[in-house]
């Protein structure tokens, strides 16, 4: 059994990384803000979703934790930019591995309010690592890295390598550079065994705000009724790498597990599909004539990547991952995923 922390637990990565590390036997620790939503994980709070209804225990001297109807799971209440906080539960914790999940995940909000992004995804990286340099836990830590750093580098037209230039076009992408050169500097001065993931567009059932959860999302309700049969849009000409999670997860764990630590694995596809045949293929999941209106102005980024999509030969070379379920299965879930949800409402 291993002693798991993943900060960002009540995300879309975060919540499937506690269902298959506890699958696997482990003891999780999740992490993630106060007053945080847990609908991703209601299957371990008995279907309550506001942790203020949750009761709450000591930890650290604070009432920050909340206990989960599985034994080997418990959360824990503490935003990454409280330094202090977070050192007593790391010191406390004494993870064998440590997945820093949390960020400020989204690129307008980077933008409408960029000193936030930074003080989350920047000094927050630094909060993770300073416990384990002080005192010197041995714990191996894998930091959520994005293809957003490449930003104008996706204009070469090709798959992208772990080794091309970083030219990020907004605060988030700019973010991630600075914690993954972060973790790396931390690997090369106190040895401390930190892996960069930099995961390209990995979607699945859970996700929110991407291409594929926004059209389904929609689409799903058309489906039921609950909206009229249309659906906004902006760009569809760019083209995205998409992954499903349970791909992800895999390549996770190789990696914490037998990843060289200081190094960068590229985790996506290595397959491009344009935004408006992702489109077209979850329109046709419905039974309803749908109509949509394009280039909308509230839909549209004020800068946004041609095409992004990535090589994961490095990984596939050295840790035998490769991706496996095709998008259209992927989407289909999501529909299914959907429709089950807002039957519920």
């Amino acid at each position: 059994m291993k002693v798991i922390l993943i900060t960002g637990s009540n995300g879309f990565l975060g919540s499937h990384l506690i269902d298959w590390c506890l699958s696997k036997g482990n003891k999780v620790y999740g992490l993630d803000r106060p007053s945080t939503s847990f609908k991703n994980l209601i299957h371990y709070t008995n279907g309550e979703s506001n942790s203020q209804k949750l009761p709450k225990k000591k930890y650290c001297n604070e009432e920050i934790l909340i206990e989960s109807n599985n034994k080997d799971l418990m959360f824990l209440e503490c935003d990454i930019t409280n330094s202090i906080l977070l050192e007593q539960i790391i010191v406390q914790i004494k993870p064998d591995y440590i997945f820093h999940f949390g960020a400020q995940p989204y690129i307008i909000p980077s933008w409408e309010d960029p000193i936030n992004t930074i003080e989350v995804n920047v000094i927050g990286t630094i909060n993770v690592f300073e416990p384990i340099k002080k005192y010197d836990i041995k714990t191996r830590v894998i930091v959520a890295c994005s293809a957003t750093e490449f930003g104008t580098t996706a204009s070469i037209d090709r798959a992208l390598k772990e080794s091309d230039p970083l030219l990020a076009l907004h605060p988030y992408g700019i973010s991630k550079i600075a914690a993954e050169l972060l973790s790396r500097q931390y690997y090369l001065n106190f040895g401390i065994e930190s892996i960069n993931l930099r995961f390209f567009n990995l979607t699945g059932t859970r996700r929110t705000n991407d291409a594929p959860s926004d059209f389904v999302r929609i689409i799903t309700q058309i489906e039921l009724g609950l909206k009229d049969p249309w659906i906004e849009v902006g760009n569809l000409a760019s083209y995205r790498d998409f992954l499903d999670v349970s791909d992800a997860i895999n390549a996770i764990w190789l990696a914490v597990t037998e990843g060289s630590p200081g190094e960068t694995y590229h985790v996506c596809s290595g397959k491009k599909i344009r935004i408006k045949e992702l489109l077209n293929y979850c329109l046709s999941l419905s039974s309803k004539k749908i109509q949509v209106k394009e280039n909308v102005d509230t839909k549209i980024r004020s800068s946004d990547e041609d095409m992004i999509i990535g090589d994961h030969s490095k990984i596939t070379k050295e840790l035998s991952w490769k991706p496996t379920k095709p998008l259209q299965d992927t989407v289909k879930d999501m529909f299914d995923y959907w429709l089950n949800i807002y039957r519920e409402l």
